[in-house]
């Protein structure tokens, strides 16, 4: 069945063409350079300094430790690697944070965080070894070193307000002191810097760009620290040749860059977000946004009578009522013999009254559409050799890879003979423990 003309003229915009990709490509890297140059504003990616001087190479042995406080959940990792060519021993436990704590004291917090850090080590025979630590810190900070971080604001449902302006890295050490646990604390990363560490490890010296998409999207990648033009080095008595930058590239079209592919959806996404004008490439690409725009387009093809027999489901009409997982289940039906058994599933989920055949391949059209706009947006930001891939969405999607791999091969530039993009399947804590363990052996 071919689909409608107005179907088709709605989604030719989210396939954007190889020329587009490589314009954007070049405006990006424009963009980080100014970045590494003076910062954000006047650049649009902040390009912050992670102070992590090396990346692992999978030769690494040891024990350490890592936490990553992301949201509602806390997860606790200890980490045994045993070199080249060993699997690594893994052992982890998540712990819900409490709603009062993430509104609390910081004393309350971080107490909190160190009490679940001790059951965990009790409950591993852990509580006489002294280990180095990694801590996943996702929340906007100033680096004033590898486990200096003074906490600029809170996101993700915290308002701790008496940690504001103050030493992360300090403030864990010293509960980790009150508990009288001999655990030091060894480096403080975002989710970003410790996925590329992570994927580092597992892929090998030349992974040197990793990439989290999940429920937005960010990217850190190795620099020479001579092109890192705004960094004192001496200032902070950093003396390696080469540091992580967190590209912190979300905002990255704020200036009008990506105006040549927004749609109509995308700008009232935009609107009605908290962040108006901000936070653009999670809205192409992060899985907050991305069934938002699958339902408004799915509301735009029932309000033209394309869709349900002519009618406009309530449940297409309701913001947030279409969650990003229906769009990984939807696309998980190419990999089945049946074709629709997942998108009819939904629809009875959501039920609705009058659904066919036609709706499905419609619907099943717009899933894909939006995800190969996000994964161009992605590639379009890459021009390294190995990008190690992680997150919640990237994770889930069945198609997504596949269509990443796509369109970087059409924004490589010819200079680049070799270059590949490969899963991650440790993830960030995993990666905050690697660096712990580098860490321990630099003397940091």
């Amino acid at each position: 069945m071919e689909l409608p003309p107005r179907v088709r003229e709605v989604l030719e915009p989210f396939h954007v063409r190889r020329e587009t990709l490589q314009v954007i490509r070049d405006l990006m890297v424009r963009d980080f350079q100014r970045g590494l140059e003076v910062g954000a504003p006047p650049a649009a990616s902040a390009m912050l300094p992670s102070f992590v001087p090396v990346l692992p190479n999978g030769t690494e042995t040891g024990k350490s430790l890592s936490m990553d406080l992301s949201g509602k959940n806390l997860r606790v990792l200890m980490l045994q690697l045993q070199g080249t060519g060993e699997k690594p021993q893994v052992t982890t436990t998540n712990f819900l944070v409490p709603k009062e704590v993430m509104i609390g004291t910081g004393v309350e917090l971080f107490d909190f965080m160190v009490n679940c850090l001790h059951k965990f080590l009790a409950e591993n025979n852990l509580l006489s070894e002294e280990l180095p630590l990694g801590f996943v810190f996702s929340y906007p900070v100033e680096m004033k070193g590898i486990r200096s971080a003074k906490l600029l604001w809170w996101t993700k449902g915290f308002n701790v307000k008496d940690c504001l302006n103050q030493d992360v890295g300090t403030l864990l050490q010293e509960a980790l002191n009150r508990k009288q646990i001999k655990v030091k604390v060894k480096a403080i990363m975002n989710d970003s810097v410790a996925e590329l560490a992570s994927a580092a490890h597992c892929l090998g010296k030349d992974c040197t760009v990793g990439v989290v998409v999940g429920y937005g999207c960010n990217s850190a990648y190795l620099e020479k620290v001579s092109n890192i033009k705004k960094l004192d080095a001496a200032k902070y008595d950093y003396h390696h040749e080469y540091m992580v930058i967190d590209t912190e590239w979300e905002e990255f079209g704020r200036n009008g860059e990506l105006d040549m592919i927004k749609t109509t959806y995308d700008k009232d996404i935009d609107q009605h977000s908290v962040h108006k004008g901000k936070q653009i490439i999670d809205k192409f690409t992060g899985a907050f946004f991305l069934g938002e725009l699958v339902r408004l387009i799915i509301d735009q093809f029932c309000v033209d009578g394309f869709l349900f027999g002519g009618s406009r489901p309530e449940q297409f009409v309701t913001p947030e009522a279409f969650p990003t997982k229906y769009v990984t289940e939807i696309l998980s039906d190419e990999l089945e013999d049946t074709p629709f058994v997942n998108v009819r599933k939904i629809m009875d989920e959501l039920r609705i009254p009058i659904h066919g055949i036609s709706d499905y391949m419609i619907i099943k059209e717009v899933c894909h559409a939006v995800t190969e706009r996000s994964a161009s947006v992605v590639a379009a930001g890459k021009k390294k050799v190995v990008i190690g891939l992680g997150g919640a969405l990237f994770q889930n999607h069945p198609t997504y890879l596949d269509m990443l791999k796509s369109k970087l091969d059409e924004v490589i530039p010819p200079e680049v003979t070799e270059w590949n993009v490969c899963a991650d399947e440790h993830g960030s804590a995993f990666g905050a423990a690697v660096v712990a363990l580098v860490t321990k052996t630099m003397s940091f």
